[in-house]
């Protein structure tokens, strides 16, 4: 094919067909938007398809090409690298088929002068997945704004075209069948001394990263960073402006010669962990300090105006470096202690929105920074075909495990037909995952109410769990796995006593915030209340966590003042009419708990109602008890439920 052909209209393998071309292309070859024509939907799902035309053919070309393609393929098994779906040599051009990362990459985003909060947060995320990159034994070799996407459904970056591919365009074969490369891989810029010199490091990754991080504290192109006199970025000046802990980081990331720098993603994450928590808390105070300079007198709806960059609407759970995030102590210091303990078993329950998954995530970083291996399983994901059988449930969770722990999925060698389907699950954990990985192994499982929908198949999965933790207590290799359950419902299946994992380890059932959390929560919203506003929230709202912070989010972003709130919160016009509406259908298919939670509602002081109904409403989270009666959790659920039931 010559090199000039367009690509357009046409199809390549009897299934990409390619739409149109992306971007100007360049010396490494084209890129293309296409049309995976085998998938059968309407529209069909779109792709993206590279292709690299080499300087030279040969064996040697093709081998290198299949083994950079290989270790695409090994790269994409991270969420935040685009999929490698196809590669293959047609009419001695090579092409990458991979997934199609919709959103926008930083080129101009990054160019607009970030805060030092956002550049902290931008660190943390991008060395967090080049950590992956580097554990994998591969130089990316061309960060920059324009390689990393922000993607769109979700606001995580996502990093793109690896210089390895582009250096399968450049390699030259001697008479003696060695390869060499015709021209450095990189952009000038954000190349260091070392790459210029064709002998990149991982070190030369983390300059590139430092170079961008400086971009987009100042808001200018590489080209324009003023240099001293040895021809170095002057990181002195450009630098005056940040904290001191940022920029030796930055410092340190930009050093001249790559062995003074961090040697890899994992030890300048590390460092950068441990003062990011300082930095944070150091910004937060200065910025409430030049707040509170203009409170409002107190009793006053209005508030110390919070920069709306630093809020955060509560959706999902809390990030793990979020302000926002209150503990209840000691319940995380007791994970924290428990997950380290071998065989260890947590099982975290409450209503939904009460802040169990921000509980998990920490848990599972704590695990992560022991240099612990972690997987996080949400049980809303999975679909409703493995969910009709055990088999079937069994296969999904050993293969969504392999996955998260980076390992190929073997379940043809280990799925024999001769043992029972437990039996197998068992022997892929302690035959093979438990053997390849030999630090503990942490298993995150969120939401596992949804296995309450299939009775049989829940009752034989917790007690394949509990049999594992059984296990621990004679077996070191089982001692290496450690359970963490999030569920919100009660389990109302019939679990044997000695096969349920629901009545062993640590049990944390996660309360309301108290009035003091209330109050900190407050004032990390930059508001500036009297008592009696503190005390008319908690009336309405309770110490429910998702409420409250919804509340105080719409107040603090200026949406609405405290008066207002109270006034509408139990309306369908006010901002909790998804989380209320959600409830009243579900009271609405159960005749019993729509005729408890009337009764609870419309009496004036507690009430007793049937055992049954009462354990049902206190696991929604819509009543509490008080002896052996109940009352609603929060006046807004008795205001909104006494006019809708």
């Amino acid at each position: 094919m010559s090199e000039n052909n367009n690509l357009i209209g046409q199809t390549l393998r009897q299934r990409y067909q390619i739409i149109e071309k992306l971007g100007t292309g360049g010396g490494f070859g084209e890129t293309y938007l296409a049309e995976d024509l085998d998938i059968p939907e309407i529209p069909k799902p779109k792709c993206v398809v590279k292709r690299l035309k080499p300087t030279q053919r040969s064996s040697e070309v093709k081998r290198l090409f299949k083994q950079e393609a290989r270790i695409l393929n090994k790269l994409g098994k991270h969420d935040q690298i685009p999929t490698l779906y196809a590669y293959f040599e047609y009419e001695h051009e090579f092409y990458l088929v991979q997934e199609l990362i919709i959103g926008h990459d930083l080129t101009t985003e990054i160019n607009h002068c970030w805060c030092e909060g956002k550049v902290i947060e931008f660190l943390a995320e991008i060395l967090e997945l080049l950590n992956f990159v580097h554990d994998n034994n591969v130089i990316h070799r061309d960060i920059k704004p324009d390689n990393i996407m922000r993607r769109e459904s979700d606001g995580k970056l996502v990093l793109i075209d690896f210089g390895a591919v582009k250096e399968v365009r450049n390699i030259v074969v001697n008479d003696n069948g060695e390869s060499t490369r015709t021209i450095t891989i990189g952009t000038r810029g954000y190349m260091p001394v070392e790459q210029l010199q064709g002998q990149p490091q991982f070190a030369s990754d983390i300059y590139a990263v430092g170079v961008t991080a400086i971009q987009a504290l100042i808001g200018k192109y590489p080209q324009y960073f003023p240099h001293n006199k040895l021809g170095e970025i002057d990181c002195k000046n450009l630098l005056s402006n940040i904290s001191n802990e940022l920029a030796k980081i930055l410092i340190k990331m930009l050093k001249t010669y790559w062995h003074q720098r961090y040697p890899d993603a994992r030890a300048a994450l590390a460092e950068l962990l441990n003062v990011k928590a300082n930095l944070e808390a150091s910004i937060r105070q200065q910025e409430q300090e030049e707040t509170m300079k203009i409170a409002p007198p107190v009793g006053s709806d209005n508030i110390t105006q919070l920069p709306k960059s630093q809020l955060e609407p509560p959706c999902g759970q809390v990030l793990l470096n979020s302000p926002f995030y209150i503990e209840r102590s000691p319940i995380e210091s007791e994970c924290f202690q428990a997950i380290l303990k071998p065989d260890a078993l947590i099982r975290i329950k409450a209503p939904r929105q009460m802040g169990k998954s921000s509980l998990l995530s920490r848990i599972l970083h704590h695990a992560s920074q022991q240099n612990y291996r972690t997987v996080y399983l949400n049980f809303q994901t999975i679909d409703a075909e493995f969910m009709e059988n055990l088999d079937q449930f069994l296969q999904w969770f050993c293969a969504n495990v392999s996955d998260e722990l980076d390992l190929e999925e073997q379940l043809d060698k280990y799925w024999k037909k001769v043992l029972g389907v437990k039996k197998r699950c068992t022997k892929y954990f302690s035959k093979y995952l438990l053997t390849e990985i030999k630090n503990p192994i942490v298993l995150g499982l969120d939401e596992v109410d949804q296995i309450f929908q299939n009775p049989d198949l829940a009752t034989e999965f917790f007690a394949l769990l509990r049999a594992w933790h059984e296990q621990g207590k004679n077996h070191q290799t089982w001692q290496r796995l450690r359970l963490i359950i999030v569920h919100s419902k009660e389990v109302y299946i019939p679990l044997n006593i000695n096969q349920s994992p629901f009545n062993v380890g640590l049990g944390i059932e996660l309360p309301e915030f108290t009035l003091e959390q209330i109050q900190e929560l407050i004032k990390r919203h930059g508001l500036a209340w009297s008592q009696e506003q503190i005390e008319n929230l908690m009336k309405m709202l309770g110490g429910h966590p998702y409420l409250v912070r919804l509340g105080l989010y719409k107040i603090a972003s200026g949406k609405m003042t405290l008066s207002q709130l109270l006034k509408l919160a139990p309306t369908d016009e006010g901002p909790y009419y998804n989380h209320l509406h959600r409830h009243l259908l579900n009271l609405q298919k159960d005749d019993s708990l729509h005729t408890a939670i009337k009764k609870v509602v419309n009496a004036e002081n507690p009430v007793e109602i049937g055992t049954i109904e009462g354990f049902k409403l206190r696991s929604m989270g819509l009543v509490k008890c008080q002896g052996n009666a109940v009352v609603p959790l929060c006046g807004l659920y008795r205001e909104y439920f006494r006019v809708h039931v």
